[in-house]
């Protein structure tokens, strides 16, 4: 009897002690931008008169990587591109033939490797370099195009020059208050 108690005891002492402790506040999961294929971002970002931001990356390139896993996870960069861009991946290596503007671009070299797909090319007038980011109106005319690594605080001020529209009515410098 005595050793029923006392087991009833420690039962109930483990119980509170449990019962006590602390639960971490479980975080709400973070929103995150939501990327489209090209043809189907386009058509988007035209329904909605949107601009669209295309990130043309490598699966190979390490800067690439770095802002899909910083920069594009910056919780004032998804908010932003979120409320006032469609949001586009391009793997300037891709292997399908992509149709834009009434013409159908491809990799002309589909079977080597690091062999660059005319689409991302011709947005980017053949500077290609990776990350690039092409800003595009919603009929697909290109605006812009930044390239390299960047953190946050260096992409906002381009997301808000063409999220805004203030390009349509002025330049760089004077959006920047540069000299």
């Amino acid at each position: 009897m005595k050793r029923l108690i006392t087991i009833n005891i420690s039962l109930l002492l483990l119980s509170t002690m449990a019962l006590s402790q602390v639960l971490p506040e479980k975080k709400p999961e973070s929103t995150t931008i939501r990327w489209y294929g090209f043809e189907e971002g386009m058509k988007i970002a035209s329904k909605k008169k949107l601009p669209a931001i295309v990130d043309v990356y490598t699966d190979w390139c390490g800067w690439c990587k770095k802002m899909d896993n910083e920069t594009f996870q910056d919780q004032s960069v998804v908010d932003y591109i979120s409320q006032n861009f469609v949001a586009i991946k391009l793997n300037a290596e891709d292997k399908n033939p992509i149709k834009f503007q009434d013409k159908t671009y491809i990799n002309p070299n589909p079977g080597a490797g690091r062999s660059t797909h005319q689409l991302p090319a011709v947005l980017a007038k053949q500077r290609i370099g990776y990350p690039t980011y092409i800003y595009l109106d919603p009929t697909g005319k290109t605006i812009t195009l930044t390239q390299g690594y960047m953190q946050a605080i260096d992409l906002l001020p381009f997301l808000k020059y063409i999220g805004s529209g203030s390009y349509k009515t002025m330049t760089w410098k004077q959006f920047t208050g540069l000299k």
